[in-house]
């Protein structure tokens, strides 16, 4: 695979080092997943947690999972110049880095939205100019950072849902005392967990990622004004890689052209 992001290289951006994205980030064995967690101990950072995916020898935590990816999103976020936000998702999901799975796919959506708006320019949000930030950047990536991998079967959540919402939160600076702010973040995330859920299937993080684009840019058109580009894949590429089986045909991103 090429540079994730021809914009901005990083010392991460274009390893030979290609990561395992279905397997055991240590030994490559299958993992397992359970429905109830077991205490097993990280071994990379040596901390004892609850541990719902692992191999027969090994555990790796969340932190030590996507440390290194997490820093390559946020890092790639700050100086890319793209205004399509699936452009910027495909090429961080395509990192040698990044795991087929997990966490650092809630990074990727709300990086992907909050770039595409920052290098799209001002827009209106409730009558006064707004321009998106590196320091909105930042905010949102912290925000996705505390969302756990397997939210969608542990919480019946996908991250992706509240990383759409963690924008429209940003943009609207919506609090629990808010109102209409709080009501329009809400809305935004339920809008895209409905999406991913009737998608169906094993859970695919690449599905989910840009089943949540589509959506955030048209709730962006719709409250703001916003009209980002819109595009599709052309062939997803990920298929071989599913840990959980890919559902091909039957999944809107298999063989779709632009």
């Amino acid at each position: 695979m090429g540079c994730c992001n021809k914009e901005a290289k990083t010392d991460n951006c274009c390893s030979d080092r290609k990561a395992d994205i279905a397997n055991c980030m240590v030994c490559d064995s299958e993992l397992i997943y359970k429905s109830q967690p077991v205490d097993k101990e990280c071994y990379y950072c040596g901390k004892e947690k609850p541990a719902t995916i692992y191999c027969t020898d090994h555990f790796i935590c969340d932190s030590c999972h996507n440390q290194e990816i997490n820093q390559v999103i946020e890092s790639v976020a700050l100086k890319s110049k793209t205004k399509n936000p699936l452009e910027f998702a495909e090429r961080m999901m395509a990192h040698p880095n990044m795991p087929f799975l997990g966490g650092s796919h809630h990074l990727v959506i709300t990086s992907a939205l909050l770039v595409a708006l920052k290098n799209n320019g001002s827009f209106q949000v409730e009558g006064s100019p707004r321009e998106v930030t590196n320091a909105d950047i930042k905010e949102g990536i912290r925000r996705m950072k505390k969302v756990p991998s397997s939210s969608c079967a542990d919480y019946g959540s996908c991250g992706v849902g509240p990383g759409v919402g963690a924008v429209f939160s940003i943009l609207y600076q919506a609090t629990c005392a808010k109102d209409r702010e709080r009501t329009l973040t809400m809305r935004a995330t339920n809008a895209t967990l409905t999406a991913v859920t009737n998608k169906g299937g094993p859970g695919c993080c690449k599905q989910s990622v840009r089943t949540a684009l589509e959506v955030g840019i048209e709730l962006l058109k719709e409250d703001f004004g916003v009209q980002l580009p819109v595009s599709r894949i052309r062939n997803c590429q990920f298929p071989a890689q599913h840990p959980h089986s890919c559902k091909g045909e039957a999944c809107s991103y298999f063989g779709v052209a632009n």
